[in-house]
């Protein structure tokens, strides 16, 4: 009796800070936290989406919409240091997530469930390691310009032609079909990601969880139809240097 008053008075005086940390860290707390760092996420493609989906409005348009993204630095700045704490976070509690499934279960089912549900989620974090390599790449031709085909010099008001980047990128087939690929992934990323997320999170019951289901794979294969639009509407000739 005496030990857990003792542990009751410690965990009452813990700070704040360090009881949300212990939270995170266990298995409730770090699906919790996944679930809603993935919801950011999941903001975050939809709005990039919005915007790269001006490709099919012309060059004028689309280098307006990266030029005013550039320069409203607080908007940037923003949604850079969101990615910076949000995508660690989100890997780092699904490896945990991972880890405390495994050890709560260290043999496997005697009847191996090979649902396509299933498949995806012990493909979670392959797909995920994809997603972030494609990210990488992505963020290496058009932020830092480093990859990739570029224009030989920029525009006139010293912003790069980000339509041209575009175009001249996804006129190349590897690069076209490294980014089909990535959006692949990424739909099945989501897709299962987004349904979890209302598990997780408690959000789920016997008669609406199926249309839940259907739902996230709707929206995690729109989006990648999406975003797979641009690549194969430049290789068409649809989209036009």
């Amino acid at each position: 009796m005496a030990e857990a008053s003792e542990l009751r008075r410690e965990a009452a005086s813990e700070p704040l800070f360090g009881s949300l940390a212990t939270f995170a860290m266990s298995s409730v707390g770090s699906k919790v936290v996944m679930a809603v760092t993935g919801i950011g996420l999941w903001l975050f493609i939809t709005a990039h989406l919005a915007g790269n989906l001006t490709a099919f409005l012309g060059r004028e348009i689309f280098n307006g919409y990266a030029a005013a993204l550039h320069h409203n630095q607080p908007l940037l700045w923003g949604m850079r240091l969101a990615l910076l704490i949000g995508f660690p976070l989100h890997i780092l509690t699904a490896a945990r997530t991972v880890a405390l499934n495994r050890a709560a279960r260290p043999v496997e089912y005697a009847w191996a469930n090979k649902s396509p549900a299933r498949a995806a989620a012990k493909t979670m974090m392959l797909s995920g390691a994809v997603v972030l390599a494609f990210l990488l790449y992505h963020l290496a031709h058009f932020t830092w310009r480093v990859t990739g085909p570029m224009p030989a010099a920029p525009l006139p008001s010293g912003d790069w032609d980000a339509y041209s980047m575009l175009v001249m990128g996804f006129q190349r087939p590897l690069i076209a079909g490294f980014y089909v690929l990535g959006q692949v992934l990424l739909a099945a990323h989501l897709s299962h990601g987004l349904y979890s997320m209302f598990q997780h999170l408690g959000l789920w019951g016997r008669r609406w969880t199926p249309w839940l289901q259907s739902a996230a794979l709707v929206v995690g294969y729109g989006l990648c139809i999406a975003f797979a639009s641009i690549p194969l509407a430049v290789l068409l000739g649809i989209i036009k240097p």
